[in-house]
């Protein structure tokens, strides 16, 4: 599971026509703890909508375009879950 933290929105001009109606974020992945781990990245958010500052689950690589109801779409990372609550068992 990828955890991050999203961002901002970004705005695009031009895009593949497969994404027109897709909304992108940027996304800061972070670690259980929810402090920074690796560069931020731009994902489509097909379906939760998670406003800045939220925590989401995220998926990248093939998985990207398995998340979406279109599989041929491109994407290298793809929001699929709000997070509302981490519970860690076993500390």
């Amino acid at each position: 599971m990828n955890l991050a933290v999203v961002r901002g929105t970004v705005v695009c001009e031009h895009r593949a026509p497969e994404l027109l109606e897709r909304r992108l974020v940027i996304l800061q992945p972070v670690d259980e703890d929810e402090k920074e781990s690796g560069r931020p990245v731009v994902a489509l958010d097909p379906v939760v909508g998670a406003a800045e500052g939220a925590l989401v689950w995220f998926v990248s690589g093939s998985d990207a375009t398995d998340a979406l109801a279109d599989p041929l779409q491109p994407a290298d990372a793809a929001v699929v879950g709000l997070v509302s609550s981490i519970r860690r068992t076993g500390r």
